[in-house]
């Protein structure tokens, strides 16, 4: 609920308004090259352009993609996660009447079936999209077999690194660090860009993690029908995604890690 009110719609908002005020000061140039010729730089949609969306921010992700496509003057086919079909379902029965018919186009499915053909009609100019590493590498193969220019941003890891003299700072210093490590649990730890792991200096490892399991504990947890907006850990994506993280977590305690907090189903 948090990142919902806090991230997934206003952002969403924000990227539509940007994108409207972009088309407003876009302009073509011109130039003359000699007495006889002109040159005249100007920009031209690219046509039908397919985009495939993951689904941490569905709203939010949605418009990181159909706004500047929409705002170029391109036609848009969209396919949303499989797991959170409904957010752009709800998108689209809002804004229908604002755009003609067939210039925006949800595909719903799953990417094996809906992703793969996307990617490879030949009738798509440009294919954007936002996903994990291997899923990423398979949509550029596919693609490429069409000559499909394509953009994609993949998963990544993000160790934060901590050296002793942090420890030295002021209390305000120490519990901003500490926080960035807890960032790892923003969004249920559904953001490419979170903290993956630490990588604390031994002298002052206890310490500093006192400080951050001391910020852990001030995370509420629970679904978001609680209607409290200060929840910030909810619940998984999928099933699936929680039995990979709790697969995880057993993985982590037979290789001999140590867990402090966590690690089963509430």
């Amino acid at each position: 609920m948090r990142e919902t009110l806090a991230a997934d719609l206003p952002l969403a908002v924000d990227h539509f308004r940007y994108f409207a005020g972009c088309v407003r000061a876009q302009e073509g140039t011109a130039a003359e090259i000699d007495e006889f010729t002109a040159a005249y730089h100007f920009h031209e949609p690219l046509g039908g352009v397919g985009q495939i969306i993951p689904w941490n921010f569905p709203l939010l992700m949605a418009a990181w993609k159909l706004a500047p496509a929409l705002g170029a003057g391109n036609c848009v086919v969209l396919k949303p996660a499989e797991q959170t079909p409904l957010s752009i379902t709800l998108l689209m029965e809002l804004i229908k009447d604002l755009v003609p018919p067939g210039v925006i186009n949800v595909v719903h499915g799953y990417g094996k079936e809906a992703g793969e053909a996307l990617a490879s009609h030949p009738g798509i100019a440009k294919m954007a999209f936002t996903g994990s590493t291997v899923t990423g590498g398979h949509i550029l193969e596919l693609a490429a077999k069409s000559l499909i220019p394509s953009t994609v941003e993949l998963g990544g890891k993000s160790p934060n690194i901590f050296f002793e003299d942090i420890m030295q700072a002021e209390e305000s210093f120490i519990e901003k660090a500490a926080e960035g490590v807890v960032l790892g649990f923003l969004n249920q730890g559904e953001v490419c860009t979170c903290p993956s792991r630490a990588l604390v200096q031994e002298s002052i490892f206890e310490q500093f993690m006192a400080a951050v399991m001391k910020r852990i504990q001030t995370i509420k947890r629970g679904s978001a029908r609680y209607r409290d907006h200060d929840r910030r850990a909810g619940v998984a994506a999928a099933i699936r995604q929680n039995s990979l993280i709790l697969g995880d977590c057993s993985a982590g305690g037979r290789a001999g890690v140590a867990r402090r907090r966590g690690g089963e189903n509430r």
